[in-house]
């Protein structure tokens, strides 16, 4: 009796993938954002008037109604003593008859010429200075944000943690399933002597 065994063996394939965790982060974020404080500032600069014309007058430096106010103030006060001294020589003529030498009393005062001297300096006096103007005013803007702080402004964003976890995997395939032959060759029997 004759048996023939064949066997084929079993082919398995694997795939495996190995487990993944990913992690995305997004960091915190501080954004802040200032605006500059505002102050208007309006300023008129002062003006500084001088007025010299007192000393350029005492200097002889006038103008035309000054000058003929006073050479008309000088001509009348010359006119009115001109006319004292000649009705103190009409009174004194009248009373001739107790003194008799009048005449060359008035003779005498009119021929002598009296000077008067003084020290002086032009001008002597100053010059009238008046400022007018000249204001500085400053003006703040105001600020009625809420949640503003001196002109800050502020905006926070948390972090963030992103998990994304693929499991293990594990996929098994049979390529060629195992098998075993069993053949009955049958009922020859050799004999050799």
């Amino acid at each position: 009796m004759g048996l023939s065994i064949y066997t084929t063996p079993a082919k398995l394939e694997y795939e495996s993938r190995l487990a993944k965790l990913e992690l995305t982060t997004q960091n915190a974020r501080l954004e802040l954002s200032q605006k500059p404080p505002v102050i208007n500032i309006d300023s008129e600069r002062p003006v500084v008037i001088i007025n010299q014309y007192p000393c350029f007058a005492e200097e002889g430096l006038k103008n035309n109604f000054d000058l003929i106010k006073e050479n008309s103030d000088l001509a009348h006060s010359k006119v009115m003593e001109y006319i004292s001294k000649k009705a103190q020589d009409g009174d004194a003529m009248a009373k001739i008859g107790h003194k008799a030498s009048i005449m060359l009393d008035i003779i005498k005062r009119d021929s002598i010429t009296m000077h008067e001297f003084d020290i002086g300096t032009i001008p002597m006096s100053r010059p009238e200075i008046d400022v007018q103007g000249g204001n500085l005013r400053f003006d703040a803007e105001f600020r009625n944000n809420i949640g503003e702080i001196n002109g800050v402004t502020g905006t926070y964003t948390p972090w963030e943690l992103d998990f994304d976890y693929i499991p293990w995997n594990l996929n098994i395939r049979v390529q060629s399933y195992g098998s075993i032959d069993i053949k009955y060759t049958g009922n020859s029997v050799d004999t050799y002597i």
